[in-house]
């Protein structure tokens, strides 16, 4: 039966519901208690995220919506505790695998990537408050986590990302991030000047066979890529960067800017997160208006149903 339909949190529910099943075991151990799949939880802690909600908050939420509980079988709604200590022990590069399933949700091949860094705050602090501690102290209260991501210039979806504890400088994890993307051939790189460093350059040009377009800084005097930048650059190539501060925007307005976790660990998790789920987002947003321009007759299409 099509479960899906006009209702984005249904969809975006169902969808995280599958990448789910296609990225994680059903259960951590085979001698668990087996009362909830892991496909189950990742769903519900994932929605949370998207309704902006706390542990036990969205354990509330569900409750109150049986047919959300049906698409994903969930016979008995979960305590709030077992959504938190599931999230504290799973393992951080789970979220690495939903991201590549994300992506796989859509069709990119040979993408022209944009890649930029911003930060997540990790307190709740009111922004009054925080500006004038800083103007008094000179200096920032508490550090925050950095994320980096690269994204499909044309899809606008996340193809890699990079999160560690902030602050710090973009072009310390421009390397890693470009090198994850590989695997989508891409043809292209937009970067802004932060990132002239000729090593960077040379990854693109020599391992990724593609095209760098990071505007040269003054006075460059050496740098083989670097240089012919002077003469190659292109404004309309370049200008292809500002949809990753678009995405930016999207992910913190939709997925809240702040991070809810304490420990430096958990921030990081809770930020891949909010990186996975803005591609199923993504793409249950894309669903929901074609279900509206579909006719009553016509068949459904979905990946997930092909």
């Amino acid at each position: 039966m099509n479960v899906l339909g006009r209702n984005e949190l249904i969809n975006f529910t169902f969808v995280t519901f599958k990448v789910a099943e296609m990225s994680l075991p059903a259960y951590s151990c085979e001698y668990s208690k087996q009362t909830y799949t892991q496909h189950q939880l990742m769903a519900l802690i994932c929605l949370m995220k998207r309704l902006r909600l706390r542990y036990r908050e969205i354990v509330e939420v569900v409750d109150l919506m049986p047919k959300l509980q049906e698409i994903i079988g969930l016979k008995e709604v979960p305590h709030f505790t077992t959504l938190q200590k599931f999230f504290k022990r799973f393992g951080s590069h789970f979220f690495d695998e939903m991201l590549e399933q994300t992506v796989e949700l859509f069709d990119i091949e040979k993408p022209w990537v944009a890649v930029d860094g911003t930060g997540h705050s990790c307190d709740q602090a009111s922004l009054y408050y925080a500006r004038k501690i800083e103007k008094q102290s000179k200096k920032w209260r508490k550090s925050y986590t950095k994320n980096q991501i690269a994204i499909d210039t044309q899809t606008q979806v996340i193809l890699a990302h990079k999160v560690a504890r902030g602050p710090r400088h973009d072009s310390k994890d421009a390397i890693p991030t470009i090198r994850k993307t590989r695997k989508y051939k891409p043809s292209g790189f937009s970067l802004d000047k932060a990132f002239d460093k000729e090593e960077i350059h040379r990854v693109i040009h020599e391992e990724l066979e593609a095209t760098s377009m990071i505007p040269p800084k003054k006075r460059v005097k050496n740098g083989k890529y670097r240089l012919s930048m002077q003469s190659l650059f292109s404004n309309p190539k370049y200008h292809l960067r500002s949809l990753v501060e678009t995405v930016i925007s999207v992910l913190k307005r939709v997925f809240d800017d702040k991070n809810q976790s304490r420990s430096d660990r958990l921030r990081n998790k809770e930020t891949k997160l909010r990186n996975s789920c803005y591609n199923i987002y993504r793409y249950a947003k894309h669903l929901s208006i074609q279900n509206l321009k579909m006719i009553s007759t016509e068949p459904f299409f979905c990946k997930f149903f092909t």
